[in-house]
């Protein structure tokens, strides 16, 4: 009877589905979701020391989405205490998100009867029961939870939906079945367990508080792709999620390059040693989830997937998977995003030969940020041989340059591709004195494709001309004090800052790391009007984003002048 009813529930779904377009279009957070493939990001936790920077980098990189996995707002045993570390802890991953303008989701990994699921596998703590029949008060204690979680972020557009719980896994390790019409009979029958009641009532109870907020639904056993369908809630904004780490021998192998993909590992479907390759994850690992997409038209979020060391064969294990997510449309989180110091799961810090773990990923990202032009500056009168700086986004971002002739329209274009770093100077002059010339950029992933550049940058205007400074007088001092963007950067461990006074000023420059401590002074003494550099040397300094600051103070008295900019060390 039971089976009957979930067939029923699946053929009422797409009927509501299938007449609901206009109200659809109305929800821009579900259209986003109906988007194909439009969120593709990392989860994110807060165990780990995070900072905006690592936010800014995410979104530098072309990730426009974080599934952020907090611990229960509610203890998960009586008196359900409130855990207040637990949800400032969501907060500053939340701020940091809204500070870098990245989409986030929130999905809860614990709470009132519901254990983290990497825990309770681990037998460290007890069975979860909030799936349990009849177990009212937890799953009104669980459903609270979810409620204070979507009033505190309710009317925050970067807020895309909610995961009511991380990995379920009812009755796991009790029920020997390898199909989803198997898990359910002995969930239904034999444990009296019925996720799909339990999951109504939570979504019926978000509702009340926002009735368009993207819901997200995780399958049983871990929410594995090959044991779909899961079950079917009956409303219209709900993305069906899956995990996948198969074969998880090879995903989650803790000895670098030492199993290869193609490979034989077990598998959950078969029950046996299979050849795994692209052929068979899409044929198989995948092919239940895709079967449930085209039945039920219904988004479908990969809510996690990864590697916890770089493997041989890693490149095209993860690129496989990028294809048939990619080619169906689905949406997609890596796990997870700067976990720590170390590489484990870091596939940005894996550090194989050319980094090609983590090209392959980038080359699925959104394309990186529009650079923003720094030098020459508009209409800027500059020397035959001008140096090219734009705004730095991250280690592997590559840019092109495109110089044009300005004569009433541009001519002459020629494009210098893929520089590796925020900065181009030509070997020999190739510009005419008293001729204008545009310039811009534009960022881009690894990848070669046209979908991994950005947009260019808007163009500047510059003219080559008969630039000359007398630093030892005031005669044809600048005009305005000024910060040049370090060049280059990133840089590796010597960089150049110029910089400009209006008048004769003591000056300071210092370096600080981005927890305000002062790391280097490179300037402080007193310096006539005109342009200056100086050199820095960061030979004895770590891997990072720094932060350079000058302050001049005039000797005539008069108001001085303080500014800072951001530099990147990568060694």
């Amino acid at each position: 009877m039971k089976i009957s009813l979930i067939k029923f529930n699946l053929k009422a779904f797409i009927i509501i589905f299938l007449f609901l377009p206009a109200c659809l279009s109305a929800n821009p957070k579900y259209g986003m979701w109906q988007d194909p493939s439009f969120f593709r990001g990392y989860n994110v936790l807060y165990e780990s020391p995070k900072t905006l920077q690592d936010f800014i980098d995410f979104r530098n990189y072309g990730g426009n989405l974080f599934h952020i996995q907090p611990d229960g707002f509610l203890a998960c045993d009586p008196p359900y205490d409130l855990l207040q570390s637990n949800i400032d802890g969501c907060d500053m991953l939340v701020n940091f998100c809204r500070q870098a303008g990245i989409y986030y989701v929130i999905g809860m990994r614990s709470g009132p009867g519901a254990y983290d699921t990497f825990d309770e596998s681990q037998g460290t703590t007890g069975e979860s029961r909030v799936w349990n029949s009849g177990n009212v008060t937890e799953q009104n204690k669980y459903a609270e939870m979810l409620s204070m979680v979507v009033q505190r972020y309710a009317g925050d557009t970067l807020f895309v939906g909610i995961n009511l719980v991380i990995e379920p896994r009812p009755k796991v390790r009790s029920i020997p079945a390898n199909t989803s019409s198997a898990y359910k009979f002995f969930l239904e029958n034999v444990f009296n367990v019925h996720m799909d009641l339990v999951y109504s009532s939570w979504v019926n109870t978000i509702r009340e508080i926002d009735p368009e907020l993207p819901v997200i639904i995780e399958s049983f056993a871990y929410s594995t792709p090959e044991l779909f369908p899961g079950y079917i809630i009956n409303d219209p904004y709900i993305i069906y999620s899956a995990h996948n780490y198969q074969p998880v021998e090879y995903s989650k192998e803790e000895i670098p390059f030492s199993v290869s993909y193609p490979g034989t590992y077990w598998n959950i479907t078969t029950l046996s040693q299979v050849l795994f390759n692209a052929e068979f994850m899409r044929n198989t690992v995948y092919s239940k989830l895709r079967e449930f997409q085209l039945e039920t038209g219904a988004p479908v979020f990969i809510g996690e997937m990864g590697m916890y060391k770089p493997q041989n064969g890693g490149v095209e294990y993860l690129g496989d998977q990028l294809d048939i997510i990619k080619d169906y449309g689905w949406h997609f989180a890596f796990w997870d995003w700067r976990r720590g110091p170390g590489a484990d799961w870091n596939i940005e810090k894996f550090g194989d030969a050319d980094d090609l773990h983590w090209k392959r990923v980038l080359s699925e990202f959104h394309a990186p940020p529009v650079p923003e032009l720094i030098s020459p500056a508009n209409e800027e009168m500059v020397s035959p041989g001008p140096a090219f700086v734009w705004d730095s986004l991250t280690a592997f971002t590559l840019f092109d340059l495109e110089i044009s002739v300005v004569r009433g329209s541009r001519e002459n274009i020629f494009i210098i591709s893929d520089i590796n770093r925020a900065g181009y100077e030509f070997g020999e002059n190739i510009f005419v004195e008293g001729e204008t010339y545009s310039w811009r950029v534009r960022s881009k992933n690894p990848g070669g494709l046209p979908a991994n550049a950005s947009d260019w940058s808007e163009p500047f205007l510059f003219t080559v001309g008969n630039v000359s400074v007398d630093k030892k007088t005031n005669e044809n001092s600048p005009l305005t004090y000024g910060l040049s963007q370090n060049y280059p950067n990133p840089f590796n461990p010597i960089t150049t800052i110029n910089y400009s006074i209006a008048k004769n000023s003591a000056v300071k420059i210092t370096v600080f790391d981005l927890l305000g401590r002062k790391v280097s002074v490179l300037e402080n003494s007193h310096k006539s009007a005109g342009y200056h550099n100086v050199i820095f040397n960061a030979s004895d300094l770590a891997s990072g984003v720094y932060i350079y600051r000058i302050d001049s103070v005039p000797a005539d008295g008069s108001p001085g002048f303080t500014d800072n900019k951001k530099l990147i060390l990568i060694k």
